[in-house]
Parts: structure tokens; C-alpha cells; sequence
């Protein structure tokens, strides 16, 4: 099944800082990516694989920005998980907890 979503709002269980993600972000290693600082905005994930979603990180180190399309729902969540491990923070939604 693909989500025909074009991205998700989630929340971190927990306030992060944007200097912890990007670092955390690099040891990322089964999902490689680049990790751009946007100043003021936040910053942004962008994986090397087209199978996974950009994700926009706020400046408040709340809020995550999950760009879809056309991703199959399972691969995300998947994704979502580690993701959740990796920053040590669960993830949020209004239905689901990715942990």
C-alpha cells in the first residue's frame, strides 16, 4: 500500500537541539544521508535512497516534518523506528508511537 500523504507532522517525546540530531543523525549508518542546517527553519535530512522521506527538523527541536510520496507505509514506519532509536526520543503521532 502506498500513502498518498505528502508529509506527516510528528513530535519528539522530548525537546532535542538541532547541534544532538545532526550528530545523531550521522550514525544513521543503514540509511546514509545529508544532514543541511537551515538556520533559523531548522535543518534537513535528505536520505540517499529515493525509498525514504526528507525530514525537516524545526528550530523549537520538537517538531519533525516527514515528507512522503508515494511510500509505502510500512517502509516508513520502519524507517520511523529506527530513526526514534537512533535520537534516543520517541516519535509521536496522533495515532502512533514510534519508539
Amino acid at each position: 500500500m502506498l500513502d498518498d500523504f505528502n508529509f506527516k507532522v510528528l513530535e519528539f517525546e522530548r525537546k532535542l537541539t538541532l547541534e544532538e540530531i545532526q550528530e545523531k543523525m550521522k550514525t544513521l549508518e543503514d540509511h546514509p544521508g545529508t544532514y543541511t542546517p537551515l538556520g533559523e527553519r531548522g535543518g534537513r535530512w535528505t536520505p540517499e535512497s529515493w525509498e525514504l522521506p526528507t525530514l525537516y527538523f524545526s528550530s523549537d527541536g520538537k517538531t519533525l516534518e516527514v515528507v512522503l510520496k508515494d511510500m509505502d507505509v510500512g517502509d516508513v514506519d520502519n524507517f520511523l523506528c529506527d530513526l526514534a532509536q537512533v535520537l534516543g526520543c520517541k516519535i509521536l503521532s496522533e495515532y502512533l508511537e514510534y519508539s
